[in-house]
């Protein structure tokens, strides 16, 4: 350990490294009392750098969380258009990422980063969001705790026991096994797709629904052959159902242009009516966000196939217009 810097330096490298160590082992290294170690590990913690501790045969270790470790940046040249394409990036990933607790860590990345340049730029950062406009996702928000713990398991395939609530039946689960595989982001919904021990298959489990998660020390290896882009295709909206559906609409006149220069689903096809308007045919695994999408475009479009699906809509709407009576 290097003894030209004080405790308080020399504690945070020893952490940054993602070492764990019992307060015996911090006070040997920094040559310091154990109370003084203490005193250094409560200040991390006031700067907003969570210390995490474990028990481990009857002794306390502690290590800095994943996302308060600081990571010593070298010198990196970058050309002025390199550094604008990465403050439009920015925003455009903060519009999908604003549930999640990567939203206020990317906005610090990027100031740290035009602060370090030390340049003066043809582009003000700051006007850029005056410039550029983005959606934001419509997402529930995660929690933060989830989040890491997720991301964590994810990136070092690690078995999670979950407690979840599935919104679609209101059902909850507690202790539930998973491999978590692959993290989405889809129309808004925030996803994990993992393996399940209890039903044994991939599914996807919205990420808000997830009430808690913990490690469970076990580890699995990602099934041969699983394909990420594979898995997400070929749905509507987030959630992969049952089956295939093959989906046919009849699309006014009013609206047709909106499906001519837009894709909505990679199945999309377009055909022209004799008496005007278009035909608009899916192939998809989940009818509810189907529906959902459906009822959004109002009376210009028109269920032809399923029967199931056109009887649904048409059961809701009059729901909807007795509510208003």
């Amino acid at each position: 350990m290097n003894r030209d810097v004080g405790p308080k330096e020399q504690l945070t490298r020893l952490l940054n490294e993602g070492r764990e160590a019992t307060l015996d082992e911090l006070s040997g290294h920094l040559g310091v009392t154990r109370r003084h170690v203490r005193r250094l590990l409560k200040g991390l913690e006031e700067q907003g750098r969570p210390v995490q501790e474990r028990w481990e045969d009857g002794t306390k270790r502690f290590s800095l969380a994943p996302e308060a470790r600081s990571i010593p940046a070298g010198r990196v040249d970058l050309k002025e258009s390199e550094l604008q394409a990465l403050t439009v990036a920015a925003l455009a990933a903060q519009a999908t990422l604003r549930p999640t607790p990567f939203d206020n860590q990317l906005q610090e990345a990027v100031q740290k980063l035009l602060q370090a340049g030390g340049m003066t730029l043809s582009f003000e950062p700051e006007w850029q969001p005056e410039v550029w406009h983005f959606d934001a996702s419509v997402s529930g928000n995660v929690d933060a705790e989830v989040f890491w713990t997720v991301v964590k398991a994810a990136n070092e395939c690690e078995t999670l026991a979950v407690d979840y609530y599935a919104a679609s039946t209101g059902q909850r689960s507690s202790g539930r096994a998973i491999d978590p595989m692959v993290i989405a982001e889809q129309a808004g919904s925030w996803l994990v797709a993992a393996y399940c021990h209890e039903s044994q298959e991939v599914l996807d489990f919205s990420l808000p629904g997830i009430r808690a998660a913990e490690p469970t020390g076990e580890y699995f290896t990602r099934p041969e052959g699983f394909d990420s882009e594979g898995h997400f295709e070929d749905r509507f909206y987030a959630l992969r159902g049952d089956g295939s559906h093959e989906v046919v609409l009849r699309v006014e006149e009013e609206k047709a242009a909106y499906f001519r220069r837009k894709t909505y689903h990679p199945s999309q096809q377009v055909e022209d009516r004799e008496e005007g308007g278009i035909t608009v045919t899916f192939e998809t695994s989940s009818l509810d966000d189907v529906a959902a999408f459906i009822r959004s475009w109002g009376p210009g479009v028109r269920v032809l196939a399923p029967d199931k699906l056109a009887e649904r809509i048409a059961a809701e709407a009059r729901e909807v217009a007795e509510a208003y009576r």
